[in-house]
């Protein structure tokens, strides 16, 4: 039986829930299931394939109960323990747990007053019963909203998911000497925040035979069309991909058609039918001539347009033809501009943390920066959490940190070629206000403040929170702006426009968050943002150092927003970023 890394961490947060409900347990058991839940559903490999090949003890917090619970899984399809901890629970409570901010508690009570499925939920929203039953006009709205997301939902893979999936494929189609070139398409090349389905094109002079290898790759389920010249196949993983072998001399009409997107193409014909060509994936025609123009590249393929080649990121009909007929596309920043990554969260001891601390030593996120090649590195923990601990103990905890790394970063072999940067992470309150105290702020290299509670508060509330927090001199950084979660909450609304107009005005920092259900800023609140002359930085929000592998997604949406090298700060060397952050 195939069991998909999401359905895996369905099921160990279904665990987490029952243990909460029953009170089986203590808060790190807890934990640990929604920890390994979190790295399950972040990995970019298959579980069930690590299982097979003996590799489960290389996922971040599956301790070996936990292994030993998935190879029970894997092998016989269930886990008595967990049937045992979820007996007596309503099957109800574990579907309410998909909707976005409904607890273990909530979703109990929902059962309690009779709820049977979400349709049902719906229904006693819509007539006011669940209000008339004890629960708050706030919650129900906001449960509301949960259903909506979640019918909103299309089950999307994420980019990093998908990228590493592809990249499988496209290793394994490489190795075909009958194969000239290969691409992925569609979503996944332009590097959109979440892909369907899995599309890729190859040049070759000969399509069968590329076609039959195709078919026959490890991995494949069933072989769901094959043609002369394309196939589609479903892999165990459950994903569909599709193949299409174009001609070489016309492989770069076929890329530029199935990358799009939709709205750029429409543009595109437009644009050639003024010009005297027509466009489609078998290649560019002269309407004169009736004759197919050679397009081995799509670079040829945008020349006879008279345009430049737009990256594919920002083929999206938002003015990116229009710059390249006047030869004017800006020089969108890379992965190779990336000198370091001010957000990487630590396993510095803390006994109250506000929020999950990360899994690996400073001294290890150090080392995985110099392998990485950066310049520098920021710690940016998670400080205790404000509501269980005091404001004394707060600045004790950070001078007690604070000392911890101006002692690992005095010159040694280890830190010779990285700088490491004291931040943390800190949560901007209800009312704009920090959880962490000025007094305990100062200490601090840099900080970086985000919203990590009541992310559905309305536009008003949402913007003051984050208009207040940029006031605070001593916040440097906002991190992941909207709050989105993709695929499980959509974006908090704000007064944009106000919060990058205040941002560049008071040179703060709006991070765009790697990880990779976040992804955010979004890219088209980016290129908003930069018309007001906006920095931004890229930070990998990494809680085990394979985490930090994840940049070049963000770097993804910051082409896709159309920022350059000048516009994104962690691609300066040294010596301009401690000007800036006065270091």
């Amino acid at each position: 039986m195939e069991i998909s890394n999401q359905r895996l961490a369905k099921i160990l947060r279904n665990v987490s829930a029952a243990y909460t409900l029953k009170k089986i347990g203590n808060i790190f058991q807890i934990r640990a299931y929604e920890n390994a839940a979190d790295a399950i559903e972040h990995s970019t490999a298959e579980i069930q394939d690590l299982w097979q090949e003996g590799k489960l003890s290389e996922i971040p917090t599956l301790g070996e109960k936990l292994q030993d619970y998935l190879d029970e899984l894997f092998t016989k399809g269930k886990v008595k323990h967990f049937e045992q901890v979820e007996k007596g629970i309503p099957a109800v409570v574990f579907d309410l747990l998909d909707i976005g901010g409904v607890g273990p508690k909530n979703a109990a009570k929902l059962a309690e007053l009779g709820v049977k499925d979400l349709e049902d939920l719906k229904k006693k929203i819509k007539s006011g019963e669940l209000v008339s039953k004890g629960f708050s006009a706030k919650i129900a709205q906001n449960i509301m909203s949960g259903l909506l997301d979640l019918d909103q939902q299309e089950h999307r893979m994420l980019l990093p998911y998908a990228f590493a999936q592809a990249d499988k494929i496209l290793n394994y189609l490489k190795k075909n000497p009958d194969i000239l070139e290969v691409h992925p398409l569609g979503s996944l090349r332009r590097m959109a925040a979440t892909v369907g389905d899995l599309d890729f094109s190859v040049s070759s002079e000969k399509e069968k035979e590329v076609v039959e290898y195709f078919c026959k790759m490890p991995g494949v389920s069933r072989v769901v069309d094959k043609g002369e010249n394309k196939a589609t196949i479903v892999l165990t993983s459950g994903i569909q991909v599709d193949l299409l072998v174009g001609k070489p001399e016309s492989y770069g009409a076929l890329l530029q058609h199935f990358t799009g997107s939709k709205a750029h193409n429409i543009k595109l014909r437009t644009l050639a039918q003024q010009k005297g060509f027509s466009l489609s994936e078998y290649g560019v025609k002269n309407v004169t001539s009736n004759k197919l123009q050679e397009t081995r590249t799509e670079e040829e393929f945008y020349k006879l347009l008279g345009m430049q080649t737009p990256p594919p990121e920002i083929r999206e009909n938002s003015g990116e033809i229009e710059a390249a007929l006047k030869h004017k596309l800006p020089d969108l920043v890379t992965f190779e501009d990336i000198k370091g990554d001010l957000h990487v969260h630590s396993n510095f001891k803390i006994e109250n943390p506000s929020h999950g601390a990360g899994v690996d030593s400073i001294e290890n996120i150090i080392k995985r920066a110099e392998e990485l090649g950066y310049d520098y590195v920021g710690i940016a923990d998670h400080p205790p959490g404000f509501t269980a601990v005091s404001r004394e103990q707060i600045i004790k905890w950070i001078k007690k940190r604070t000392k911890f790394i101006q002692q690992i970063r005095q010159p040694s072999e280890s830190t010779k070629s990285v700088r490491v940067i004291n931040s943390l992470e800190v949560d901007i309150l209800k009312d704009g206000s920090l959880s962490v105290p000025d007094e305990a702020l100062a200490m601090l290299d840099l900080c970086i403040a985000g919203i990590h509670s009541g992310h559905r508060g309305s536009r008003g509330e949402i913007t003051k929170r984050l208009m207040r927090a940029l006031e605070n001199p001593y916040v440097d950084i906002i991190s992941h702006p909207t709050n989105r979660l993709l695929n499980e909450r959509e974006s908090s609304d704000a007064d944009w426009e106000e919060i990058f107009k205040v941002a560049s005005e008071k040179n703060k920092i709006l991070e765009i968050n790697a990880y990779p259900n976040r992804l955010d800023l979004r890219d088209d609140l980016v290129r908003a943002a930069l018309s007001f002359g906006v920095k931004f930085i890229i930070n990998t929000d990494a809680h085990e150092i394979s985490q930090m592998d994840n940049m070049r997604f963000g770097v993804a949406v910051a082409r896709r927003g159309w920022a350059t090298k000048k516009d994104v700060v962690n691609t300066w060397d040294w010596t301009d970023l401690a000007r800036w952050f006065k270091l």
